[in-house]
């Protein structure tokens, strides 16, 4: 009885410490190169949030690669589109922000890991939507997603290279 208290109680206190998962607005940078990747990634939700596709871009590199966009997307896109860049994504954002009422985006299970002058960061997303409803009627859908972004340090700071939906 008392070792299944015990390991309730370890359980426990890892859920409540945070090893479940970290946030991409509670993650803790440990060096200057951290803080500003994670602030280069925030602009990302912030962005969606605003509805502002200008602020999500400034987070991109010009050429930039997004493969399995079609995942973000969802199940009704044509599967051979599988890769965008910097001007396709802009333009899908603006016609999403079209589409909805309310948006935003949370990311979850964080990882960072910097090597010089690159980075890798993962995380699992969730876009919220609101979407335009009859009166006296909401609809609402969640996006999950597991993204990986590949970040290089370039002359106009970090700036994401590549985005790969899982």
């Amino acid at each position: 009885m008392k070792r299944r208290f015990f390991v309730a109680t370890l359980w426990l206190a890892l859920v409540v410490s945070g090893c479940a998962g970290t946030t991409l607005e509670s993650y803790t940078p440990k060096g200057r190169d951290e803080e500003i990747i994670v602030a280069t990634l925030m602009k990302i939700p912030k962005g969606i949030k605003a509805k502002s596709p200008d602020l999500i871009m400034q987070a991109y590199a010009d050429d930039l690669y997004v493969g399995n966009f079609d995942r973000f997307i969802g199940v009704a896109t044509d599967p051979t589109v599988t890769r965008i860049g910097k001007p396709e994504l802009r333009q899908a954002y603006i016609q999403a922000f079209r589409a909805v009422k309310e948006i935003s985006m949370d990311v979850r299970d964080f990882r960072l890991i910097v090597q010089s002058d690159r980075a890798v960061a993962e995380a699992n997303t969730e876009l919220l939507i609101a979407l335009e409803a009859g009166r006296k009627e909401s609809r609402s859908e969640v996006i999950r997603n597991e993204v990986t972004w590949r970040l290089k340090r370039g002359p106009l700071g970090w700036r994401i290279q590549e985005e790969v939906f899982h």
